[in-house]
């Protein structure tokens, strides 16, 4: 990032990201103001990535290695994680908070894991709160890629695509 850039507004910072598309998984920095999910759940439809490497996960994907920049539509990402977890907001760390069994189905992958909700919020309303955001989190995940044997990883969390959704089961 530019100095002029940072001065100009120090909530601008590059991160690492993990990124899941139905053909690929990516490695790349990614802009984000404040923090990824704000950033992924904003209005704007595309967002830039730098130095960008891909691993295919289906046949005829072709892999990337250092790409310097790229733009890209968000409506194909599946998921999409910061590599170094992000901090609690202040605010939330005294919000209680449980824990359900949640299995996200989309039509390349699959994300089986938990979600995670106030301990206040009734049940009933729990669809409707990952529905709210167009990503919405998941955490002690297993992500598997349909019809590419041996293309699956457990990583700590994951924001989902709910417009790449097939299914939400929640336990």
């Amino acid at each position: 990032m530019t100095g002029t850039m940072g001065s100009i507004n120090p909530n601008l910072a590059w991160t690492r990201v993990d990124v899941l598309t139905p053909y690929q998984r990516m490695t790349a920095d990614i802009q984000i103001r404040g923090r990824l999910a704000a950033t992924i759940n904003d209005a704007e439809p595309l967002f830039h990535l730098r130095n960008v490497s891909a691993e295919p996960l289906q046949p005829g994907a072709v892999p990337l290695n250092g790409v310097p920049e790229g733009l890209f539509s968000k409506t194909q990402i599946c998921g999409i994680r910061t590599i170094e977890a992000e901090a609690p907001l202040p605010d939330q760390a005294s919000i209680e908070i449980v824990r359900r069994y949640a299995m996200f189905q989309g039509a390349s992958f699959m994300v089986t894991g938990a979600a995670e909700f106030p301990k206040a919020a009734d049940q009933k309303m729990h669809t409707e709160i990952l529905m709210k955001a167009h990503f919405f989190p998941m955490v002690d995940v297993t992500v598997t890629i349909i019809g590419a044997s041996g293309k699956s990883w457990t990583q700590s969390s994951i924001l989902v695509n709910r417009d790449q959704m097939l299914a939400l089961y929640l336990g």
